[in-house]
C-alpha cells in the first residue's frame, strides 16, 4: 500500500496544474488576510466586529482554509485526470485491485491537504498576527481562537481533497467534473443559503466555515465538531459511491 501511495504522490507532482492550484491556494492567503483586515467591522458578508472581538480575529486567520476549494479541484484531478488521458487502463493492469487505487489516491490527497492546511496556516499566522498587533489587539486573548481555526482549518483542506477524490470517481469527466463543482461553492451554494439562510449550515461550504472559523452574515453555523462530523460524512459519502462506480465501470 505504501508503494501505491508513493506512486499516487508521484502522479500528482508531476500534474502541472498541480503546481499551479499549490500556489494559486498559497498566494491567495495573504490577499484573503490583508481583505479580511482592511474591512473589518464593515464587511456586508461576515458580521460586523472588530478585529479583538472573537468573529473578527477568527475572520482574519480563516484564511487558514482558503485552499479547501482548489483541494477539491486537486482530488478531481487525482482520479478524473486518468480517465481523461487514459492511463487508468494501465494502473489497473498494474494493480487490478481497484479498491486499493481507490484507497491510495484518497490517502495520497489526504496527506496534500494536510501539507497544504499546514503551509496555508503558517502563512496566515505569519501574516496576520504582527499586523494585528500593530492594530493594538491582543494576541494572547486569542490562543484558543489561533487553535480552533487553524485545527479546523487543516481539517477542512485535507477532508476537501477527499471530497474531490469523490466527485473524480463519480463524475469522470473532469472538465464536466471541475465546472459543476465550481458552479455549486461559488455560486448555487450561496444562492441557496441567501434565499434559505436555516439550510445553510448542512452544506459543505457551512461546515468548512464553521471549521475554519469565518462567521458569515446569516451564521447559525453548526460547531466545529458538529461541522467536522458533516463534512467527514460528506467525504466518507463520496469516497464510498466514487469507489462503487470505479469497480462497476468497465475499462477499456
Amino acid at each position: 500500500m505504501t508503494e501505491l501511495v508513493r506512486a499516487e504522490l508521484l502522479k500528482l507532482r508531476t500534474i502541472r496544474t498541480f503546481w499551479w492550484t499549490i500556489g494559486a491556494t498559497i498566494a491567495l492567503v495573504p490577499v484573503t488576510v490583508a481583505i479580511t483586515i482592511s474591512s473589518a467591522g464593515r464587511s456586508a458578508g461576515l458580521i460586523a466586529a472588530s478585529l479583538d472581538s472573537t468573529e473578527g480575529f477568527r475572520n482574519v486567520i480563516a484564511a487558514s482554509a482558503s485552499g479547501g476549494i482548489l483541494m477539491v479541484l486537486i482530488g478531481i484531478f487525482a482520479i478524473a485526470g486518468e480517465f481523461r488521458f487514459n492511463t487508468v487502463t494501465a494502473t489497473f493492469l498494474v494493480t487490478p485491485d481497484r479498491r486499493r487505487v481507490v484507497r491510495a489516491k484518497l490517502i495520497a490527497t489526504t496527506a496534500v491537504g494536510v501539507a497544504v492546511g499546514v503551509a496555508a496556516s503558517a502563512l496566515s499566522l505569519a501574516v496576520a498576527l504582527p499586523w494585528l498587533s500593530a492594530r493594538h489587539v491582543s494576541i494572547g486573548s486569542h490562543v484558543a481562537d489561533i487553535a480552533v481555526v487553524v485545527c479546523g482549518g487543516i481539517a477542512a483542506t485535507a477532508l476537501s481533497g477527499v471530497v474531490g477524490v469523490g466527485i473524480g470517481a463519480l463524475v469522470v469527466n473532469q472538465t464536466l467534473a471541475v465546472v459543476a463543482t465550481l458552479l455549486w461553492m461559488l455560486f448555487l451554494e450561496n444562492l441557496l443559503t441567501n434565499v434559505k439562510p436555516g439550510v445553510g449550515r448542512w452544506f459543505p461550504g457551512g461546515a468548512v466555515n464553521a471549521l475554519s472559523g469565518i462567521t458569515p452574515a446569516h451564521a447559525g453555523l453548526l460547531p466545529p465538531w458538529g461541522a467536522a462530523l458533516l463534512l467527514l460524512g460528506y467525504a466518507g459519502a463520496l469516497a464510498v459511491l466514487g469507489n462503487r462506480f470505479v469497480m462497476q465501470r468497465d475499462i477499456t
